[in-house]
């Protein structure tokens, strides 16, 4: 995984680039699993709308370096405080990174977010999986 504001490069010569605004504690990172490159987007526990909302810009920032549909994503929503406004700019956020992911995967849903899930892939047109665990989620994306 690569810490916050650093640059690592694989060993496929491939130089990933961790970009971090501060608003939030965390940034999206890559991390690879089977050789496949993931970007991981961390929403785990965080109760506060504006920490939610401040990692969504960054993330929406970090997706649109990459070329079209060349992104997998794995977003943890394990404990996330969650409303319909919550909802709503999660649907303009996936929309918004439309163009560049190839694939994406959820895990941490529960409650009301499943209720929303269905609503959510049909207004955005995504095909966003859903999985109990993060193992499962990488290696959905492993296979794409």
């Amino acid at each position: 995984m690569e810490a916050f504001g650093t640059t690592t490069y694989s060993t496929t010569g491939i130089m990933d680039i961790t970009l971090t605004d501060k608003k939030t504690s965390r940034a999206p990172m890559v991390i690879y699993y089977n050789q496949k490159r993931i970007i991981y987007i961390d929403f785990s526990n965080i109760k506060k709308t504006e920490e939610i909302y401040a990692l969504m810009e960054e993330a929406k920032r970090f997706i649109a370096v990459n070329l079209p549909k060349s992104v997998l994503t794995l977003t943890n929503l394990t404990g996330m405080h969650f409303n319909n406004e919550v909802f709503n700019r999660f649907t303009a956020y996936v929309k918004v990174n439309a163009p560049y992911v190839k694939a994406s995967a959820v895990v941490g849903m529960n409650g009301m977010m499943q209720i929303f899930y269905n609503s959510f892939t049909r207004i955005t047109g995504r095909d966003v999986k859903a999985f109990s665990t993060e193992y499962e989620a990488k290696k959905y994306l492993a296979e794409k």
